[in-house]
């Protein structure tokens, strides 16, 4: 059984689903601290300007949080119309084939109150899209415990997991504790994605945007390059 465990970010880019295809189960780290400014509730898009290409952030306001305010507890700012400063930006750069993406307009007729709630509702749907049939769990639904790398054994017991595909960020933590996940003969390996060039807009191509810049530029093509 291969799991992967990352935390449910804004629009993430398509090394995210690439990992979640190639495992059994994908788990939702939304039990561990909110890190205001950070992928939890911002990405990157491209700029259609034709003088400058360049990128832009697009971003969900938050109600400030606590120090210790777990992801799945933080509140989106919706006195801010954060939803219409979206679209306006979809269609400003990338016309109208935000439109053809019919599950995102879906969820942007919905009403949000948390911001977890809606990444893991735009990934959950987004990876119907891409055709990836990969289980998802929220962490906080299972009953599990501990902090960092005993956080992710647990996880790993409790979905009776033997490799865990971890991000290659969470290496400098891992690899101090390798021996526990020895002992549980659980195998690490970390991901590595290389992203491959789609038709996306303008003459230089930017990689590792948020995964809607592939969708408006592919769109049904999209999950080829996953």
């Amino acid at each position: 059984m291969k799991i992967s465990i990352s935390q449910p970010t804004l629009f993430p880019w398509i090394g995210y689903f690439n990992m979640i295809k190639n495992t059994d189960v994908f788990v939702f780290l939304d039990n561990v601290k909110f890190k205001k400014q950070t992928w939890h509730m911002r990405n990157r898009l491209k700029s259609s300007s034709k003088i400058d290409e360049t990128e832009f952030w697009i971003r969900i306001p938050t109600k400030l949080p606590k120090t210790d305010t777990l992801i799945k507890d933080v509140f989106i700012d919706n006195n801010q119309d954060w939803r219409q400063k979206h679209l306006d930006n979809f269609q400003y750069n990338y016309g109208n084939k935000y439109e053809d993406i019919t599950f995102l307009k879906e969820l942007y007729e919905k009403e949000w109150d948390k911001i977890a709630d809606f990444n893991i509702a735009f990934i959950t749907k987004c990876c119907e899209f891409l055709e990836i049939k990969t289980k998802l769990v929220r962490a906080s639904e299972i009953n599990v415990k501990g902090k960092k790398s005993h956080l992710v054994l647990d996880i790993c017991k409790q979905m009776n997991a033997n490799t865990l595909i971890a991000n290659s960020g969470s290496e400098n933590y891992l690899d101090k504790d390798k021996q526990i996940f020895d002992k549980e003969g659980i195998e690490i390996s970390y991901h590595n994605y290389n992203a491959k060039k789609y038709n996306q807009q303008g003459e230089q191509f930017f990689k590792d945007l948020s995964v809607l810049d592939l969708l408006f530029s592919e769109n049904e093509n999209s999950k080829l390059f996953i």
